[in-house]
């Protein structure tokens, strides 16, 4: 009989550890996970058992999915970050019973033979498969192989970005709208008395995206990749803008409608004259708000830029373009492909001008962040972030030239 009085077994190091990275992802993409809710899925674990994923999977859900717009994305990050590697991160039983087992010398050519009980062999732990080392894999550090298994990796990448309400309109059981036109054609029925009063509410409508990538000589090591990710955002969405920028600013939109991504690829390299050259990202900003703007920033889109931040031009106009396209769009996101460096700082003169203007900063040096960024794009916010008074453009003091 167990004894009540002695405290319970601590639960396993991986197990907090998997637990813990679960519920850090499911907080970067919107869903309330605190301190105390980890507790608590914890807790739930111990309790159904490690056995089976899908019984982990169901106790984590319950215990921290208060919306059930959170399940999907719940279901996509737990497949993502534990998955089929749940059952291995049971602890150990205190006391091991030790169990004897028949070695079976290996056959000439180095093919292992199976196992007494006829399951298949299981792979050793602590060795990352294949696909987990590509997501981890810094695009600098890729070669040519691993490039075009990660281009493969990325076409299954989809971004649906959040509802906005638009001018039309479609038929509701209740609201505060009054349709008129279809309240009196009900009257008609009834000999123009209004027994009854129609309703309409406006319909939703998929927010659009901007897109802007940095093509630059320091960003030559991450730019094909980068654009096959703006490729396969474009594919998911539909209705994105989508510009790059070296020394002058290129409109590449119509380039991404292909299907065949290779085509793309092609379209855009001959498109694209200033590929791997210098860097002007405040001029390139400022001929997107004079003359695309109309085009790309007309309905609040949700813009990401994505670019490591040196600029040889005046900064100033950097940080008098970031504030204008804050001010324009619903959400600014900037992504740095240097920030997967553990020893990043945002020391570049033009990420220091743009800095006090971005609504988030996230790295995009490997498949892993680009995922995270796509659920980042899915769970984004249906209210306006609350962005701190800050001065105008125009009164952004001189912030000098550009980086030494």
């Amino acid at each position: 009989m167990p004894d009540p009085t002695r405290a319970a077994p601590e639960p396993a190091p991986a197990l907090v550890r998997r637990l813990t990275e679960l519920a850090r992802a499911l907080r970067d993409a919107g869903v309330p996970v605190g301190p105390g809710d980890l507790l608590l899925g914890l807790r739930a674990v111990e309790a159904v058992g490690l056995r089976r994923p899908d019984d982990v999977a169901a106790a984590l859900r319950a215990s921290w999915c208060r919306r059930r717009e959170d399940q999907a994305l719940f279901d996509r990050l737990f497949r993502r970050l534990l998955g089929p590697a749940a059952a291995v991160t049971r602890p150990a039983p205190a006391t091991p019973t030790p169990v004897r087992r028949t070695v079976v010398p290996a056959p000439l050519g180095g093919a292992q033979p199976p196992p007494p009980d006829g399951r298949p062999p299981r792979p050793p732990r602590g060795v990352a498969s294949v696909e987990e080392r590509l997501r981890r894999l810094d695009f600098a550090a890729c070669s040519p192989a691993e490039l075009v298994e990660l281009e493969r990796a990325m076409a299954r990448l989809r971004a649906r970005p959040p509802l906005r309400p638009s001018r039309h309109r479609r038929p509701a059981r209740r609201g505060r709208q009054i349709d008129w036109a279809r309240t009196q054609r009900a009257a008609l029925r009834t000999g123009g008395e209004w027994l009854r009063l129609e309703h309409s509410r406006p319909r939703p409508r998929r927010r659009p995206l901007l897109l802007v990538c940095d093509v630059s000589g320091s960003m030559e090591r991450y730019a094909r990749l980068l654009i096959r990710f703006l490729h396969a955002v474009e594919r998911s969405t539909g209705g994105t803008e989508a510009f790059v920028f070296g020394t002058r600013l290129t409109r590449i939109t119509r380039q991404l409608r292909s299907a065949d991504p290779g085509v793309a690829l092609a379209a855009v390299g001959e498109a694209v004259p200033d590929f791997a050259g210098g860097t002007r990202i405040g001029e390139s900003l400022h001929r997107l708000l004079t003359r695309w703007g109309g085009r790309a920033l007309g309905r609040g889109p949700i813009t990401l830029v994505v670019s490591d931040g040196w600029e040889v031009g005046d900064r100033a106009q950097l940080a008098a373009a970031a504030a204008r396209l804050q001010r324009a769009s619903w959400r600014l996101l900037w992504c740095n492909p240097r920030m997967g460096d553990p020893r990043f700082t945002p020391a570049a003169g033009g990420m220091q001008a743009v800095l006090p203007y971005l609504d988030a900063l996230r790295p995009a040096h490997n498949l892993e962040s680009l995922e995270q960024l796509s659920d980042l794009l899915d769970t984004a916010q249906r209210r306006r972030p609350v962005r701190p008074q800050r001065p105008r453009a125009a009164d952004v003091g001189a912030l000098g030239g550009g980086d030494a």
